[in-house]
């Protein structure tokens, strides 16, 4: 009886000790994220040394229901990250960048894929996301990509990824997934169809992203781009890009980013390609003209949106370059 009276107390008090231990950890991570967050959130800039969002005080919004409340999560920067142009690219480019400039104590980005934007960590600074456009964001980034590539890479990346192992038996021929969406231009039945695929739905895919159509409208269009974007880069200018949109998020001129004797000479400073295991690739595999022809009645607004970006990113690198007093490559 002894014995097992005293085997139930040793058993209460690990017991005591297991709480006191796990709510002792919980204070102090709550302290440290919270550090983590208030450490970057400011209404001015600190020094030169230190991370800064240049001249943006970091406001809180709630994506669930739009208003200002205490359970709200920074949303100070946002990469919309639509698939296949080069979002992971973007993603090492800016941590590289990061860490070069600030070490261990930087400014985190967090690639949080599909999950809604109010779920990330409270560390994150810059969220990328596969998620059309909101308002939600303060600032907000993205990349277009050639549409004739970009409409190749998805199909390539269905049908040869390694993410995607699970759908190659489900997708048909080049030719066949062509003609599948150009048949569902304007039937949705036949686009619910096109399911069975188990891959991306290509009809101008990125507008899509940015607004659901365009105007029609150069000047309206361009205008809108520009107000929803801070920066709206090529995919064809990768490094460029990469810089123009760190420049734009830290406010700080990396060296690699800069054009100038020596430091021009390594150009593979920023991103590292990531290829998803393909073999075939947007920009390097020979399409036919008939398949050329088709990606094109399926991508008119897409190459709208592709010539208009070109537009507003030679606009604000020129701006960039201007009020830094710099070339960059």
């Amino acid at each position: 009886r002894d014995h097992r009276m005293t085997m139930r107390r040793a058993r209460k008090a690990v017991t005591v000790l297991s709480t006191l231990v796990f709510v002792s950890l919980s204070i102090i991570t709550r302290r440290g994220s919270k550090n983590v967050v208030d450490r970057y959130t400011f209404d001015h800039p600190p020094n030169q040394t230190s991370w800064h969002p240049p001249l943006h005080g970091y406001r809180q919004l709630d994506e669930r229901n739009g208003e200002n409340n205490e359970t709200t999560k920074l949303l100070e920067h946002f990469y919309m990250h639509i698939p296949k142009t080069g979002g992971w690219n973007v993603f090492y480019g800016i941590e590289n960048l990061t860490k070069k400039l600030y070490g261990k104590d930087r400014p985190r980005a967090c690639n949080i894929w599909t999950r809604p934007l109010y779920d990330r960590d409270k560390w994150c600074i810059f969220c990328f996301a596969h998620t059309k456009y909101t308002k939600l964001a303060h600032r907000t980034y993205t990349m277009i990509r050639n549409p004739r590539d970009h409409v190749i890479s998805q199909y390539f990346h269905c049908a040869e990824s390694k993410e995607h192992y699970y759908t190659a038996k489900f997708m048909p021929s080049l030719d066949e997934w062509l003609e599948a969406w150009v048949l569902a231009l304007d039937n949705e039945t036949k686009a619910e169809e096109n399911e069975k695929f188990k891959c991306y739905d290509p009809r101008n895919k990125q507008t899509s992203f940015v607004y659901s159509h365009l105007a029609n409208d150069e000047k309206k269009d361009l205008e809108t781009l520009d107000k929803r974007f801070e920066v709206i880069a090529p995919f064809e200018r990768m490094d460029t890009s990469i810089c123009v949109i760190f420049i734009q998020f830290s406010g700080r001129v990396p060296d690699e980013c800069v054009c100038a004797s020596e430091r021009e000479k390594n150009r593979n400073r920023n991103s590292e390609l990531v290829d998803h295991g393909v073999k075939h690739h947007g920009s390097s595999f020979v399409t036919t003209a008939e398949q050329d022809g088709m990606i094109a009645k399926i991508t008119t607004e897409d190459v709208m949106l592709h010539k208009y970006t070109n537009q507003l990113f030679e606009k604000k690198l020129k701006e960039t370059e201007e009020v830094y007093g710099i070339t960059v490559c």
